[in-house]
């Protein structure tokens, strides 16, 4: 897209600790890589895997580091094996997250950040159920459709 989309403030927040889990997972990866490529490609892949399962979003401390070092770890696994491909790079992740609509954004977070409910949801954005409920069906399969053509060329190189 040529067009700038406007990023709604929590959804920016968020991209930013999407951002700093990139490049602390990137970072601790080259180090026991020894190559800074090859951690940068482990960490874009991590994050991919986050983004294509958002719900992990809502946690914080053990459980969400726990998911991080779980995807980094069968990562580094593959990197040893041989079996890491060239996957997608952390700017064009960066750029589909933030070409999200902000319609999407909003939803995204109320439910994948904040961890509300359909029914809370629909109130907030003054819509019934069954409209709430599909607006986060629809912020859910794109999110997930980003992550997993994000992490895709990983785990085509596993098969």
């Amino acid at each position: 897209m040529d067009e700038t989309t406007v990023l709604q403030p929590e959804y920016a927040a968020w991209l930013e600790r999407v951002a700093a889990t990139y490049q602390a997972v990137a970072y601790t990866c080259a180090h026991r890589l020894h190559d800074r490529e090859l951690g940068e490609r482990v960490s874009a892949a991590v994050v991919a895997g986050l983004v294509s399962r958002p719900g992990v979003f809502r946690y914080q401390g053990l459980p969400f580091s726990g998911r991080i070092a779980t995807l980094a770890e069968d990562l580094l696994t593959d990197v040893r094996e041989h079996r890491l491909s060239s996957g997608t790079q952390w700017s064009q992740l960066r750029a589909a997250l933030a070409q999200v609509p902000p319609d999407v954004q909003e939803v995204f977070v109320l439910s994948c950040v904040h961890g509300w409910d359909v029914g809370d949801i629909a109130a907030e954005l003054g819509c019934g159920h069954d409209t709430a409920s599909l607006r986060c069906d629809e912020a859910l399969r794109l999110m997930r459709t980003i992550g997993q053509s994000g992490a895709a060329s990983a785990a085509d190189a596993k098969r």
